[in-house]
């Protein structure tokens, strides 16, 4: 990522993942936002910080006013833009880190952590085709977090 101006001494994730929390406590109030969106931080330390949810609330009020203030340093528009680009890279880290999957007849992969979720999942699928949703077309693994897809069985 580029310079984001990164007002502490966490990394530029770390920090996004934090300011991506703050935005879900101002929309969600901080005990739905903590239990839904709670922060994947990378840090060993940082994560600590959500092991519990009077611990997360006394590290949230101690940052928090470090987003605004970069909110301010930053701009709105940036801001935005690079909240936006740390969801779609949690969101590829998180797809990435799937073993399992599903590639649907349009060509999507579904991921999923558990070859049981992915099973029961397709067959959900299959039990509604023709009702619009995407349709199965293989099951696939992965040996490697990222790796390549590779067929397990077709459906």
């Amino acid at each position: 990522m580029t310079d984001i101006q990164n007002p502490t001494p966490w990394s530029d994730y770390d920090f996004l993942e934090f300011e991506c929390f703050v935005s879900k406590v101002g929309i969600e109030g901080f005990s739905y936002a903590a239990e839904h969106y709670g922060p994947e931080f990378e840090n060993a330390e940082l994560q600590k910080a959500t092991d519990g949810l009077s611990t997360l609330r006394a590290f949230y009020r101690e940052h928090f006013p470090k987003v605004g203030a970069w909110y301010q340093a930053v701009g709105g528009e940036r801001a935005c833009d690079l909240h936006n680009a740390h969801v779609d890279e949690a969101r590829k880290r998180e797809e990435d880190s799937c073993l399992f999957g599903v590639r649907c007849t349009d060509g999507y992969v579904i991921t999923y952590r558990t070859a049981p979720a992915r099973d029961v999942h397709a067959q959900h699928l299959l039990d509604n085709r023709g009702k619009g949703w995407r349709e199965p077309a293989a099951m696939l693994r992965r040996l490697a977090p990222g790796g390549e897809w590779t067929e397990e069985r077709a459906s």
